[in-house]
């Protein structure tokens, strides 16, 4: 978690999007942010697509211009006041061709936002340079130097709390966006609900608040999402927890696990891109739906027992008919949702209205016995 200076950038700062010859393509980030995030867009820096509209290229209606560099932005009125870097891809390596863009923001005066795994306060001579300008570096990936082991203590909250989790079948398939619009939805229902930010864009979103877990030692994993949830509890009765990776991934299941158990969810949405056949970046096969049901039922089971409450069906690369036609095929099966469709506004969806009304009707239950070893 940010300090409250540094949150304040995050949920202040009028932005320079950052994705040169990336936006549209692995700019997950800077659309998340864009999309959701609280802060005024200037610009996005991309010079592969100068000139065009965002609405054109991600289907997000902004105003804010895409520009070719970071001079052109500065001569923008209002200026940007901080460059967010807004791509992420396997690894989260920051390339060294922007070292050269990010010492001309310090020099404009921006503070910089980075997502990546690579962290801007170690490097000696950036930080010099930030410190004689005057600006902030902030490395969202950094994690607090102390945090607990997990020890059930989510299953210790009132029975007036709901947790739920989004899983996925792979990664990159829409957990964070589920999370968001169930909990933008739940708030305009009059709900005391909370967002818990485990990943990079999240805590970009959310001011500064979450914990990318994608970072955390792994023995402190489970322990770190157990102390967001207890906390955002404090405030809130619907606690909506930002999902990552899938137990299906060879190189990510030990993240979905942590959150799984953290956590302690009494309800899981699973979440799928409706087009995808193959687990990224691998030639496997995407699991069976009934077998990831089962899967994550059975794991999370260990600490409390949970449903998958409903399907959360990514159909932003299809068209109309195709997408209707997916989520016929899923929903005949499984209570289904479509948070994200980016032609239209997902909360408007009757699907994922009908969803969060049976998600609080199952929450409003009487409590299941709860597993003690």
């Amino acid at each position: 978690m940010t300090d409250t200076s540094k949150s304040n950038i995050l949920a202040k700062a009028r932005l320079a999007v950052y994705a040169p010859h990336e936006f549209g393509k692995t700019s997950k980030t800077a659309e998340g942010v864009i999309r959701y995030g609280s802060n005024p867009i200037a610009c996005v820096i991309d010079p592969s697509q100068k000139g065009r509209s965002i609405a054109d290229i991600v289907k997000i209606d902004c105003p804010a211009p895409i520009v070719g560099s970071i001079a052109e932005a500065r001569l923008l009125s209002p200026s940007p006041q901080a460059l967010l870097l807004g791509t992420a891809w396997a690894g989260g390596s920051l390339p060294q061709s922007w070292l050269d863009d990010i010492r001309e923001a310090i020099k404009s005066g921006w503070h910089i936002i980075n997502g990546l795994h690579d962290f801007l306060g170690e490097n000696a001579e950036i930080a010099a340079l930030a410190q004689k300008h005057g600006v902030e570096l902030l490395d969202v990936r950094s994690t607090p130097k102390s945090l607990p082991v997990a020890s059930r203590r989510v299953m210790g909250l009132p029975q007036s709390k709901a947790v739920i989790l989004t899983v996925g079948n792979d990664c990159s398939v829409g957990k964070m966006t589920a999370s968001l619009e169930l909990h933008r939805l739940a708030l305009n229902q009059g709900i005391r609900s909370a967002f818990v930010a485990t990943g990079q864009t999240g805590i970009m979103i959310d001011g500064g608040q979450g914990i990318s877990i994608d970072r955390v030692i792994g023995d402190f994993m489970a322990g770190a999402t157990e102390m967001m949830v207890i906390d955002k509890a404090k405030e809130a009765d619907l606690i909506f927890v930002e999902g990552q990776g899938s137990l299906a991934h060879p190189g990510f299941s030990g993240v979905t696990m942590a959150l799984l158990h953290g956590s302690c969810p009494h309800g899981m949405i699973l979440c799928l891109r409706a087009s995808q056949t193959k687990i990224k970046g691998t030639d496997f096969d995407l699991s069976p739906l009934p077998r990831l049901i089962e899967s994550y039922e059975q794991m999370a089971a260990y600490q409390r027992p949970a449903r998958v409450l409903g399907i959360a069906v990514n159909t932003r690369d299809l068209d109309d008919m195709a997408a209707a036609d997916a989520i016929a095929r899923i929903q005949a099966r499984q209570d289904c949702l479509r948070p994200i469709r980016s032609d239209r506004k997902p909360a408007d969806n009757y699907c994922l209205t009908r969803f969060c009304q049976y998600c609080m009707a199952h929450w409003q239950k009487p409590k299941q016995k709860e597993h003690t070893n």
